[in-house]
């Protein structure tokens, strides 16, 4: 009562009926404070309940207390805090397997030397009955943190992150210190930056995905499925990135040099690959489609033309990996022409990707390319900027963007920064040779980027099973005491439109802010009956062309070659007069390699209309590349087109990037109408060396 209490009356008369009635007050306010006693501790018990597990086994175990108190170096306790207990498991994870002995929390995978699966066996077949239809139940997801499973696991992880070409596990130690060292629970949370808040319905789908496959292969091992019961398919990851994300650098490392894996082998989403498929065997496909030199401008052309390898699904969950490159020195030049800031300059970049890739289906060929998980990976630590403010650039925008359009974002750089500023010459997490300009970390940054992410996963399940995302909405509303009266209070929200909101620019205001994302949601509306699609437009394959012609040149390991790109254009070349296929430091593309060579393309066009002319030229420097310069020349035979444009390949940095240039063939988003022929001429007009690393003659 020393504290006032907004629900207290201070009124004179209020304190006239205090002195007549003083049991009555203080009766009342002893059933208030009791209720919220009781609510509190109510929180606490459910909050607390795995802290008493392990503490209650603890307690009543001498030698699991001695252990405890030696990885601490403090005295026998038999009460430890959740603290202690957590940075007791962290300092000796050999504590473990007792652990859950005594706690009979179910480990939920097993340990060989070649194969750490989901445990498939059930001690209580009445549980197993039960949870045969719920991961978040069978998996502990609803009731444990993220931090809690992933310590209470770590030998598996541990185990788990070998690559499979490490036979031997050269890099055991190397990693094992990593990971108790400077992976710890604590630090992967630091990454932590935004969980898609937008999107629970496409978390709640990829759990099912991950459950309905799990157990038909546990039943399949078991022999228990049904003839003819259908496979249910893998969980499909995109990751797309720059060269920090295909593996540049990545064998750097404090072991030993070795060309044991090539660079897409060595980098972190194949190590992501192995590691999820090691947990739970046959579990998901991951894709990569990186690129050294590109960027985010890239990344949505890529998107936007579905210029994928042709057997690769279409993914659910997209990881764009790319902050490196955004925040390539070339780009910082680009914003200085254009007289914007590198951070507003990479705002419009992604923002630009952000609304392709989550742009709503509003056609039936949509339906084959539903909206998929969005995520951001931000690797960038330095050192293209060398004030700390500037190399903050990408994590400002990035932020901003997924807490506008409620995307996951993972954060690498905040992960590690304190351990890169504490020591600059360490090489475990910067690039080598820092801090001299160098921008691809070695090999710890793949493992331990391989964890960050996992965990961002295991967060994103185990903060949606622990809501009521996962629960039915009318049960959890039950513990909410019903309204006392049917009065309907102003003010009240409407509902959140269901498009994306407002692109942000200097002009998006809240003067009007509420009217545009209603009247562009409304305008975004399907016009078509989406539920009455041909089975065929909703099941056709997510590369589905949206181009008469498209390659990028070295994105997948099967089109990585001369040869490929050669048999590509090979249908489509009338003349050639000094342009070859090559991939010289390992760039696949087509070049240019004398004065005045040119080549031109005959392609016919039938059923897909056609709008635009797409080339990604690699922009390069020194006497190869001097006053590099190409004339495009386009000419439609029946419809009498012609569009024409100059394209330069040389610039004065000492970098090699890819840009992407568009030729509109019609005004006005018109397209080509079908039954006639496109040719395309390309000129040397200047210098004598060009190349052009990506095509797509599109349909948009």
């Amino acid at each position: 009562h020393q504290h006032k209490s907004p629900m207290t009356t201070t009124t004179a008369a209020a304190t006239t009926r205090k002195q007549q009635h003083p049991f009555r007050m203080n009766y009342q306010t002893f059933q208030r404070h009791t209720i919220l006693t009781l609510l509190v501790i109510v929180l606490i018990f459910v909050s607390l309940n795995q802290y008493y597990l392990l503490n209650n086994a603890i307690s009543s175990d001498a030698a699991l207390n001695v252990a405890i108190a030696s990885s601490l170096k403090a005295p026998v306790n038999k009460k430890w805090t959740e603290d202690e207990l957590l940075r007791g498991i962290e300092s000796n994870p050999d504590l473990l397997e007792k652990i859950r002995n005594r706690t009979k929390l179910k480990n939920t995978t097993t340990n060989s030397d070649t194969n750490h699966s989901v445990d498939e066996e059930s001690d209580d077949e009445e549980t197993s009955s039960n949870i045969d239809d719920n991961i978040c139940k069978a998996w502990k997801l609803d009731s444990l943190s993220a931090s809690f499973l992933w310590n209470t696991h770590l030998n598996q992880i541990f185990m788990a992150s070998r690559h499979s070409q490490d036979g031997d596990y050269t890099w055991h130690d190397f990693t094992a210190q990593l990971l108790r060292e400077y992976m710890t629970a604590r630090r992967l949370q630091t990454s932590v930056k935004s969980l898609p808040f937008r999107y629970w319905k496409n978390v709640g789908e990829i759990l099912d995905i991950v459950w309905k496959r799990y157990r038909y292969l546990q039943n399949k091992s078991q022999g228990k499925n049904k003839n003819e019961e259908e496979e249910p398919r893998k969980l499909h990851i995109l990751v797309m990135g720059g060269s920090v994300t295909m593996g540049v650098q990545c064998l750097n490392n404090p072991v030993v040099k070795s060309n044991r894996f090539a660079r897409r082998n060595c980098a972190w989403p194949t190590r992501l690959s192995i590691f999820l498929n090691t947990l739970v065997p046959d579990l998901v496909r991951l894709d990569m489609i990186t690129l050294g030199g590109t960027n985010t401008e890239s990344a949505k052309t890529i998107w936007d033309y579905a210029l994928f390898p042709q057997d690769m699904p279409h993914p659910d969950i997209v990881i764009h990996g790319y902050s490196t490159n955004d925040m390539h020195v070339i780009s910082e030049q680009q914003a200085i022409r254009k007289g914007i800031t590198l951070e507003d300059m990479i705002l419009q970049m992604n923002q630009n990707f952000v609304r392709t890739i989550l742009r709503p289906p509003s056609q039936c060929h949509d339906l084959t390319r539903p909206t998929p998980l969005l995520l951001y990976y931000d690797d960038y630590v330095g050192n293209e900027q060398r004030q700390l403010l500037k190399t903050r650039s990408f994590g400002k925008a990035a932020s901003l963007l997924a807490n506008y359009y409620g995307f996951g974002l993972i954060s690498y750089a905040d992960a590690v920064r304190e351990l890169i500023y504490g020591d600059t010459t360490e090489d475990w997490f910067s690039p080598n040779n820092w801090p001299d300009r160098q921008v691809h970390p070695g090999m710890g940054m793949h493992i331990s980027s391989m964890w960050l992410v996992a965990y961002h996963f295991l967060t994103m399940a185990t903060e949606y099973c622990a809501s009521s995302f996962s629960n039915n909405d009318d049960d959890a509303m039950q513990m909410i005491p019903p309204l006392k009266s049917d009065k309907k209070l102003i003010g009240k929200p409407k509902p959140i439109p269901s498009g994306l909101p407002p692109a942000l620019t200097n002009m998006t205001s809240l003067d009007d802010i509420s009217t545009r994302w209603q009247q562009e949601s409304a305008a975004a509306v399907p016009t078509v009956n989406l539920t009455a699609c041909s089975e065929t437009a909703a099941t056709t394959t997510a590369t589905t062309s949206r181009c008469i012609l498209s390659w990028v040149g070295g994105m997948e390991r099967t089109f990585d070659q001369p040869k490929h790109l050669e048999k590509r254009l090979k249908p489509v070349l009338v003349s050639n007069q000094n342009w070859q296929a090559s991939a010289d430091n390992s760039k696949l593309g087509f070049e240019a390699t004398q004065p005045g060579a040119s080549f031109e393309m005959k392609l016919p066009v039938k059923q897909l209309p056609v709008q635009t002319i797409n080339l990604m030229v690699m922009t390069s420097y020194g006497d190869k590349w001097k006053d590099s310069q190409i004339r495009v020349d386009a000419r439609v035979e029946r419809t009498k087109v012609q569009r024409s444009m100059d394209i330069f390949g040389f610039h004065d940095r000492n970098t090699s990037e890819t840009y992407n240039y568009q030729l509109k063939l019609l005004p006005n988003e018109t397209a080509l109408p079908p039954n006639d022929v496109l040719r395309v001429k390309l000129t040397l007009v200047g210098g004598s060396s060009f190349k052009i690393m990506g095509m797509a003659i599109c349909d948009h």
